[in-house]
């Protein structure tokens, strides 16, 4: 089934490039895989992942799933629907950006960067203050690297649970340097070195970072899908 799912997916593989990686990685559960829709549910995120018609057959079938966190649907119409449900706080939609080029960009010299960990969590949050937990964990699993001029850290970027990157934020004092830029670059190569395709997910307003994505050389899927959480 994993086969099958992967070769209906890479069709698009721009579209469906948060459906391709949970597979890639292995810890999945593919519970569909036919020319009707791919769903699947990533253990590790603990998030659901649909790609499926807009139907009332399709809305139960994502009803079935209740422990995910989250879920990823790859149809307006069908999130509007399964929304109306469900009842979700948070209600994303976003578009997708996958670097498909084999070499990292360049990253440019203003600062360097490298993996934070444990200890680097309170300075960290002295500077750009987050939710605390979802900090420590990304440190936890290696999914989070600094930016630093001397000593001091300036900027962050990482990867979500899921593998999306994100979390880039700069300190105000230090943004339009092109330290963004630096983060994504680096975050790009380390994803590149253990064999994944980095990708970003980017709301239709963001005009800023749908700029710096563009610049890195990332492609964008020609539609968007929603997020549930």
């Amino acid at each position: 089934m994993q086969n099958r799912a992967l070769e209906l997916l890479r069709r698009d593989s721009v579209a469906y490039a948060d459906m391709i990686f949970p597979i890639t990685r292995g810890e999945c559960d593919i519970l569909q895989a036919d020319e009707d829709g791919v769903v699947l549910f990533d253990r590790f995120s603990g998030f659901l992942f649909a790609k499926l018609p807009n139907t009332e057959g399709s809305v139960q079938k994502l009803m079935q799933v209740r422990n995910a966190r989250g879920c990823y649907i790859h149809s307006d119409d069908l999130a509007d629907r399964f929304q109306r449900i469900v009842r979700r706080k948070k209600v994303m939609r976003v578009r997708q950006a996958v670097y498909t080029a084999k070499k990292a960009p360049s990253e440019p010299r203003v600062c360097s960067v490298r993996l934070l960990t444990e200890a680097d969590a309170d300075a960290l949050l002295k500077v750009l203050p987050y939710d605390e937990e979802d900090v420590r964990a990304a440190i936890a699993l290696k999914q989070m690297y600094g930016a630093f001029i001397g000593d001091e850290i300036v900027g962050r970027a990482g990867v979500h649970r899921e593998g999306c990157m994100g979390l880039l934020e700069v300190a105000e004092k230090y943004r339009r340097r092109g330290i963004g830029q630096a983060l994504d670059a680096y975050v790009i190569k380390e994803q590149l070195s253990k064999g994944l395709v980095p990708y970003a997910q980017i709301e239709r307003d963001n005009v800023a970072s749908t700029e710096l994505a563009r610049s890195l050389g990332f492609e964008f899927s020609d539609r968007e899908l929603t997020i549930l959480m």
